[in-house]
């Protein structure tokens, strides 16, 4: 499923946020938002792809309200049996939702969920 214009905006800003704050974590932090297909890893391009001192030790995809939902089970779990720890970063008020759809199609142990929250002080 397609992402509104808002929701992909929404996604790219995420995995902008996440290189910021990872970058401090890990030597290297290879991203690719929108369309973007720079950096692959085993023929995937997920969200971020978090690297130490030369080795992939985790990949990110970022998802937000509209792409929780069961046509993503496929993605999920083809970037879950790469070999290394997949973390989803969903919406915090999506967090049971998404949990929800990783029991029920065998992901639970395989994916770990992280989340994140945007709040607008005006």
């Amino acid at each position: 499923m397609a992402r509104s214009t808002d929701e992909q905006f929404l996604h790219d800003w995420v995995i902008r946020k996440m290189k910021e704050k990872y970058g401090r974590l890990y030597s290297e932090v290879r991203t690719n938002p929108g369309d973007e297909k720079t950096h692959e890893y085993k023929g995937k391009y997920p969200d971020a792809i978090l690297v130490n001192y030369g080795q992939v030790v985790q990949i990110v995809e970022v998802e937000t309200a509209e792409t929780i939902e069961p046509g993503r089970i496929a993605k999920w779990k083809e970037l879950s049996e790469l070999g290394v720890k997949l973390t989803l970063l969903v919406p915090k008020e999506q967090q049971a939702a998404a949990r929800d759809l990783c029991w029920k199609n065998g992901l639970a142990a395989k994916v770990n969920l992280g989340s994140f929250e945007v709040n607008l002080n005006i």
